[in-house]
């Protein structure tokens, strides 16, 4: 399933997994993080829950001249474990696919798995509430607790994520695996969700300062795009359809 580019011991470290959900929020705040991090790619994933897909480099640092369908990207720095996912997972082996993943983390010895998502916007249902929530378990809990404590965030009550893809399907995985797992998601409507990606990032990087520093060498950090954001909404229509 993981085909790696070179060795490298992950324990200890936090694997960050974006749910394909709405308006693909997560996945472009995992485009973000790699882009501005300048993560090395250095693995991709082979299973047949994912549909194969192809095209061309993502990201300007990226020296592979293809993109697939799922990819690792590290930092050693951050101990921290990417995984970028690029087209939703075939139905009926999805729990396949999450049970293997989840496996392949606690195999490793990783600390933890931080799952990104969305919601649709109208399942918010508290009237001046903050536009996102999150979901913990108890192992996470444990030694994040006063950190969620401090930043007053909202659990959300129960673990049902409406338009959240695979995010709660995973947390059950690593339950069984008795690993320490966090889902975070915001609520968003259907459109450009440029903006809903930089806001998830940001609330990611209020937990974990570790994952997403503010400055690196005295230098502040600076949000980085994509070059791949320049064709998210496809190529301008040609003038002869008018």
């Amino acid at each position: 399933m993981f085909k790696f580019s070179k060795e490298v011991s992950l324990i200890g470290y936090s694997f960050l997994v974006p749910s394909v959900s709405v308006g693909n929020v997560a996945q472009l705040a995992v485009d973000l993080l790699i882009e501005t991090l300048k993560l090395e790619k250095v693995g991709m994933l082979w299973h047949r829950a994912l549909i194969p897909a192809v095209g061309p480099p993502a990201f300007d640092h990226d020296k592979d001249k293809d993109t697939t369908t799922a990819e690792l990207y590290l930092s050693e720095q951050c101990k921290l474990l990417v995984l970028q996912i690029r087209a939703p997972l075939v139905g009926a082996l999805q729990s396949e696919f999450l049970n293997e993943l989840s496996a392949f983390a606690r195999n490793q010895s990783m600390a933890e798995i931080i799952i990104l998502s969305s919601s649709f916007a109208h399942e918010n249902h508290q009237i001046g509430a903050r536009p996102y929530k999150y979901l913990a378990n108890e192992k996470f809990l444990t030694s994040n607790a006063e950190t969620l404590q401090t930043l007053q965030w909202a659990a959300l009550e129960g673990n049902v994520i409406h338009g959240g893809g695979y995010a709660a399907k995973l947390m059950s995985a690593c339950n069984d695996q008795q690993l320490a797992c966090f889902v975070l998601f915001n609520y968003v409507s259907e459109g450009d969700n440029r903006a809903d990606a930089v806001q998830l990032l940001s609330l990611l990087g209020k937990l974990k300062t570790t994952l997403l520093p503010k400055e690196t060498d005295g230098v502040q950090i600076k949000l980085a795009i994509p070059s791949s954001w320049k064709h998210l909404f496809g190529n301008v229509a040609p003038v002869n359809v008018y």
